[in-house]
């Protein structure tokens, strides 16, 4: 009967998603995919849409089998925001805590003057970027919006092994999303990952 308990117990566990935050970094740090909640998602490109200034979300998620579901955000205390760098206080260290979310508004572009894909070129890590996401050891995500329909996610083995020479770090492969249909037409917000 015990057994049986614990086996319902992990199944439930599995099905709900379990925290990706710290106390879960002891199993692994890497993912699959990231996916972001439609809410998460909507949220994020409404808030790029508004700020010509850089702003910094704390991500929440969890892992879903091998993929970080981004469930949730809050807003840290932001002491600074300017069109190239924004400072806030820390995001606290939780177990749903996985990372961070900032915006790269493109200085001279608004978003009805420029393509996605002039904008995309502004998904990147600068060197304080990198700093940051190395010295957070709890974070397992960094990701950066370039337009409302675009953003970027870096991986903490993305970044370990950056040196300091490195000034500015583009996605890797397959981690630069475009929010878009097979055949090229803008998508509903929700959509961001076809999921």
């Amino acid at each position: 009967m015990k057994r049986i308990a614990w086996l319902l117990i992990i199944c439930v566990s599995l099905v709900a998603g379990r925290p990706a935050g710290v106390g879960s970094l002891a199993g692994g740090s890497e993912f699959r995919s990231l996916i972001l909640a439609p809410k998460v998602s909507d949220n994020i490109a409404l808030l790029f849409d508004q700020f010509d200034t850089e702003l910094v979300l704390c991500l929440e998620g969890e892992w879903r089998g091998p993929d970080l579901h981004i469930t949730d955000f809050r807003i840290p205390h932001i002491l600074t925001s300017e069109s190239g760098r924004v400072q806030a206080a820390a995001c606290a260290a939780d177990q749903n805590t996985v990372g961070t979310w900032h915006n790269h508004p493109a200085p001279g572009y608004t978003i009805s003057t420029a393509s996605s894909t002039l904008l995309s070129r502004n998904c990147y890590l600068s060197r304080t970027d990198i700093a940051d996401f190395q010295r957070r050891n709890d974070a397992v995500v960094s990701v950066v919006s370039c337009a409302p329909d675009v953003y970027a996610y870096w991986k903490r083995d993305d970044v370990d092994a950056v040196t300091t020479e490195i000034a500015l770090l583009p996605p890797p492969d397959g981690q630069l999303v475009h929010s878009e249909t097979a055949d090229g037409g803008a998508a509903s917000l929700t959509q961001a990952r076809g999921r």
